[in-house]
């Protein structure tokens, strides 16, 4: 681990906090002890203003706007500021611009970004924020050890980073702008973020470095399968995990389920390749696609497995190939290859033809020339043989 790693577990080592409602608390793990930040408000002021607009252009994204940071509110995720409370020491407060997205692949999810690497002055957030070494782990073993056993099962933590706390004399550097109600005829009022929220450079390695104490608290009352579970399962939020029987899966569940809320993290959106299994979970934790499945006589559905796709009912790894209109160059071609997700390496040496006509090309043509001749039919032949792969 580098210095900056070590400096990281030190700080969150010292800093983590267990609070009466089961949540952890840590501190922002800033490079310095005396912070002192520019005064980043008109910054602030601009990206609302910005940001204002399009809500009004939109009224799906700003109906979806409102209600996610009503619930973020609601939930204690954050708090209006205090007129009376607002921190006048200078260097001490930082407002964080923010914008939604929705994911690619659930349209109608949108989710608040805080804008930590936005600049002022030359200064940002994450510039003064110690990321943490990669607790992560490794994608091809979480893949192989999910394909290990009979009986695998799946689940997220819902709102991983929003579950763990931030101390609150921390929470000056996390402000933003909002309007009271989501209503934007009146003037925006300060709040701040009282967890560790998307968009941190710290936030991944905090929530991981919690997630992962949660282990080592609650071993002793639920067992060593548990807290290895939590130790060398989960990628990020996810958690994959295969054991030999029915059994064995739903004890762990059970446990692994019951170790995270004790700690604040709630377990969900559970899926099996074993119906016995799902419906040992409650409906309410089942993943959307499983809630309204007849678990007798439906088929299970295709889930992505850390961008993988798992059909369930076969419990195979298949391919998705979807092979966009592209123009025959560079550029086209290294779009296509790289449409192709397998982090496994099933279909290399497929893929590998590809990538080995691409190869031919790069020092006689430039990103975006045409592709001609014997170079092209082979592309085009090569192309039309994907689609099988499915």
């Amino acid at each position: 681990m580098s210095q900056e790693d070590r400096e990281f577990l030190r700080k969150a080592e010292e800093g983590i906090h267990h609070r009466e409602d089961l949540q952890y608390e840590m501190p922002l793990p800033f490079r310095e002890e005396n912070i002192q930040l520019p005064d980043n408000c008109p910054q602030a002021v601009q990206r609302l203003a910005g940001l204002k607009k399009r809500l009004q252009a939109n009224d799906k994204y700003h109906a979806d706007y409102v209600n996610f940071m009503a619930d973020t509110i609601d939930k204690g995720h954050a708090r209006k500021v205090d007129s009376g409370k607002l921190v006048t020491q200078k260097g001490k407060v930082w407002y964080l611009p923010h914008h939604g997205i929705y994911h690619p692949k659930k349209p109608s999810s949108i989710c608040l970004v805080f804008d930590c690497s936005a600049r002022y002055q030359g200064e940002s957030l994450n510039d003064h924020l110690l990321q943490g070494s990669d607790l992560t782990s490794k994608l091809t073993g979480m893949l192989t050890r999910f394909r290990q056993e009979k009986v695998a099962f799946m689940a997220d933590v819902e709102k991983m980073f929003y579950r763990v706390k931030v101390k609150e004399e921390d929470q000056d550097f996390l402000h933003f702008l909002w309007w009271p109600n989501g209503d934007l005829a009146v003037e925006p009022e300060e709040y701040c973020m009282t967890v560790h929220l998307f968009g941190g450079g710290s936030s991944p390695g905090c929530s991981n470095f919690a997630l992962k104490r949660t282990a080592g608290d609650s071993e002793a009352e639920f067992g060593v399968k548990a807290a290895e579970t939590l130790k060398k399962n989960f990628y990020v939020d996810e958690v994959l995990k295969s054991v030999p029987t029915e059994e064995d899966a739903i004890e762990l569940v059970h446990n692994v389920k019951n170790m995270c809320a004790k700690r604040g993290f709630n377990l969900t959106k559970f899926v099996s390749n074993s119906r016995r299994v799902i419906m040992s979970v409650s409906p309410e934790d089942r993943a959307k696609e499983i809630k309204g499945l007849d678990l007798g006589q439906d088929r299970l559905p295709i889930e992505r497995a850390l961008g993988v796709q798992w059909c369930i009912e076969s419990d195979a790894f298949k391919f998705r190939i979807e092979l966009k209109d592209q123009h025959c160059t560079r550029r086209g071609m290294l779009s296509t290859i790289s449409s192709v997700y397998d982090p496994l390496g099933f279909i290399t040496p497929v893929i590998l033809v590809g990538k080995q006509i691409l190869q031919e090309i790069c020092h006689s043509n430039s990103w975006d020339d045409p592709v001609q001749g014997d170079v092209l039919a082979r592309w085009d032949k090569w192309r039309s043989q994907m689609p099988p792969l499915e």
